[in-house]
């Protein structure tokens, strides 16, 4: 069955116009053939009683003279017959005694059409209209009673014009009107597919462009130079949209690069030392350093997959329940675990009566990945200071530590996934380079940032903002 679906939307557009249009024309042709007919109804009128006057006016002297009022009617009547032109009315004078009693300016019988008798009636006759018939014509007819001096009604006077003409005129009209609907309405659908197709055409090649985006072809836009409607939001749209896909496909690529990187190590370390195991004259010593190398690479691995695991559970925003956490005991917390990671001294200064809302477990992993790294960046028996304070609507906490610092061209790549500085380590070498990665997505699921930079007097700290809420009763 022939539907919507087997239209395009251009065609659902024009097919919409032209129903409108269509409807539209048509009611105000119609209207106006009606208004048409009107008016022509109440000129025929008007015409009628002016002719009805114009016969009072003309015969009212015979009858105030008390002179012939046939002879004036007949003469009145044979001038009027020869003024006319065309199509000319109908005359009729009833009179109420004398011979004859109805004289007209034509031979037909108009005073035998049904209903006209009463009209005519000189004892029952007024001044009005009345739609007659006879001999397969309609007529529009007006009557007048002519009256004598004394007051008494001597004569009635009839008009009557047929009414085709008013009929044929107004349906010229109306055919006239007709065929300007038809040419408003072609016009108007063909208008419509034209401006559709103009419209659309943008759209067809926004779909063009995403067919042939691919993974490997994520350069693709769409060029659109009209003006910001709909169409011009849907491209900008799209054409984010395809930003969005090149930079994470770029990024994917770049996860699966670095992970199979960092992973390749790992497994060249662990494939290297099982081919010495194969070597049936080592010591049982050297056997067993061997097994060492081998179970650090494996824990080393263990901890980049478990780390990649989370992270992959991060960039898919994983829930989460939020609930009120008192920072200044995140932070003791997190310096309770740290100072098992190494001989580090680590104090606490935070304002109290900081609240923000978030998942404990999360808050509590970012803050030990930002004080484990401070471990690894230290010696021993180094300094590492937490902080927290109150800024505007949010919450600042500090992790500080006395190590030695950062490059300057390290600081926008701290958070990158697989990023390690250059340098010294003092503290730990083994790490996956996706501890400052995860931070700052955790960071960002709870609506805050973190920032790096290195303290004048030595070290680097890092600053995290989180929305501060009120205190819970």
């Amino acid at each position: 069955m022939f539907g919507r679906k087997h239209l395009t939307m251009s065609g659902r557009v024009a097919l919409t116009v032209a129903l409108v249009l269509t409807a539209g024309v048509t009611f105000f042709a119609y209207a106006a053939y009606w208004r048409v007919s009107a008016q022509l109804s109440a000129d025929l009128d008007r015409s009628l009683l002016r002719e009805a006057e114009a016969f009072n006016a003309a015969l009212r002297p015979s009858v105030h003279g008390n002179s012939d009022l046939r002879t004036a009617t007949r003469a009145y009547l044979s001038a009027r017959s020869q003024s006319f032109s065309g199509t000319y009315p109908v005359l009729i004078v009833r009179f109420a005694d004398g011979s004859p009693h109805v004289i007209s300016n034509t031979d037909m019988l108009l005073e035998n059409a049904p209903g006209n008798a009463d009209a005519l009636s000189v004892a029952t006759g007024t001044s009005r209209f009345l739609d007659l018939s006879f001999q397969g014509v309609a007529y529009r007819a007006a009557t007048v009673p002519i009256a004598s001096a004394e007051g008494t009604t001597v004569a009635v006077f009839e008009v009557a014009l047929p009414t085709s003409t008013s009929r044929d005129l107004a349906a010229q009209v109306l055919v006239a009107l007709l065929g300007v609907a038809a040419f408003v309405i072609a016009f108007g659908t063909v208008l419509a597919v034209l401006a559709a197709r103009a419209s659309l055409r943008p759209l067809t090649r926004a779909a063009e462009t995403t067919a042939r985006v691919t993974q490997s072809s994520l350069t693709q836009r769409i060029a659109y130079d009209g003006p910001h409607d709909e169409v011009g939001s849907m491209v900008d749209a799209v054409n984010a949209m395809l930003d969005r896909l090149e930079g994470a496909f770029g990024e994917q690529r770049r996860f699966t690069a670095d992970a199979s990187h960092e992973l390749r190590t790992p497994l060249a370390v662990i494939a290297g030392h099982v081919e010495l195991l194969r070597d049936v004259e080592m010591s049982d010593d050297e056997r067993t350093e061997e097994l060492a190398v081998i179970s650090d690479e494996v824990a080393r691995m263990s901890r980049l997959v478990d780390d990649l695991l989370a992270l992959a559970r991060l960039e898919a925003d994983a829930r989460s329940e939020r609930q009120p956490l008192d920072v200044e005991t995140l932070l003791h917390e997190a310096a309770a675990r740290g100072r098992a990671l190494g001989d580090r001294t680590i104090t606490v200064e935070a304002q109290p009566g900081l609240w923000v809302s978030g998942d404990p477990d999360q808050l509590n992993r970012a803050m030990l990945n930002l004080v484990g790294n401070a471990v690894a960046h230290t010696e021993a028996g180094g300094s590492i200071r937490l902080g927290a304070s109150k800024t505007d609507g949010s919450v600042r906490i500090t992790v500080a530590d006395d190590g030695p610092g950062l490059r300057v061209e390290d600081m926008g790549r701290v958070f990158d996934r697989f990023f390690r500085s250059a340098g010294p380590r003092p503290g730990d070498g083994g790490g996956s380079g996706l501890g400052l990665a995860i931070t700052k997505r955790l960071i960002q699921m709870h609506g805050g940032s973190i920032t790096v930079s290195n303290r004048s007097e030595g070290g680097a700290v890092f600053t995290i903002r989180l929305p501060r809420i009120a205190a819970p009763e």
